[in-house]
């Protein structure tokens, strides 16, 4: 009898462990969980639902440039408010807001998972709107536009949300994170645009940056990398704002199998110790 359960319980336990390392795209079970981790006014269950795949279903336009269906990534997890006070291209290089109000520089947070953000992870305070703190909140820019948050993507401004003011909201800086895979790993292209300057590091490198005040433009600073088949690769852009607009896209070729935003659980999967990440990960689920 003890034997039959023995076996019983290993089996349970692998079964467990397959679904671990296999877990697929975020469902609406998924995105309602992370929701669930935001409290209080920075709860926006219409910001993330499930309905949207992770690049962008179709087609879309923005400032009148075309977003080949596909080829940008849309979902990620992004600080609501943004950080206020900083944002313009001259000081934009050398302004870690990150490191201010997380604790962790903006130059590791994708060297390692231990230095992933979460859903509904709260930072410090900077200034105006952002005053009582930030929060990492799970969105899909189609899901923006859904909710009608994200009016001026069309114009290039995929920051303009109506909640934080429109445009009426200037210098700030923003922040978007996500993990994706490949499969079968191999090259892998990244093109980035933005109103104002931006960032993009891919793994603990800069893979992306245009240090610039200016309008958005799709696809304007470009960057490579081989990935590793079937690991996690950790992206973290951040975008800058010196008045009026702000918008970031980023297009990635060959477009990724997988993404999520339970950064949790890709934590569980990615780190060295195997047997507690793994019970890690079952108990976050």
């Amino acid at each position: 009898m003890r034997k039959i359960f023995f076996i019983l319980t290993t089996l349970c336990f692998c079964a467990l462990l397959v679904n671990v390392q296999s877990f697929a795209k975020d469902s609406s079970a998924i995105t309602q969980k992370l929701v669930a981790k935001v409290k209080g006014a920075h709860n926006h269950p219409d910001y993330y639902t499930g309905k949207h795949g992770f690049m962008n279903d179709t087609d879309l336009t923005s400032d009148g440039q075309k977003l080949e269906k596909g080829l940008y990534l849309l979902s990620w997890l992004v600080l609501d408010p943004p950080y206020v006070g900083k944002g313009p291209a001259a000081t934009f290089k050398n302004d870690d807001a990150l490191s201010e109000i997380a604790g962790i520089s903006e130059k590791d947070i994708t060297k390692s998972p231990k230095n992933w953000p979460v859903a509904g992870q709260k930072l410090k305070g900077s200034s105006g709107i952002a005053s009582g703190g930030s929060w990492w909140i799970p969105i899909n820019f189609q899901d923006l536009i859904d909710a009608g948050q994200g009016g001026l993507f069309a114009s290039g401004n995929q920051f303009d949300w109506l909640e934080w003011g429109g445009q009426g909201l200037n210098i700030f800086i923003e922040y978007l994170f996500c993990v994706v895979k490949w499969d079968k790993g191999g090259k892998v292209t990244l093109k980035a645009g933005s109103d104002d300057p931006e960032t993009t590091w891919v793994n603990g490198k800069v893979l992306c940056e245009g240090l610039a005040d200016r309008n958005w433009a799709r696809d304007t600073d470009m960057g490579e990398f081989t990935a590793t088949p079937g690991e996690w690769v950790a992206i973290l852009g951040k975008v800058g704002e010196n008045g009026g607009e702000c918008g970031y896209t980023l297009r990635l070729e060959p477009p990724p199998d997988d993404h999520t935003l339970d950064i949790e659980g890709a934590q569980a999967v990615s780190l060295k110790n195997k047997l507690t990440a793994t019970w890690g990960y079952i108990k976050a689920r």
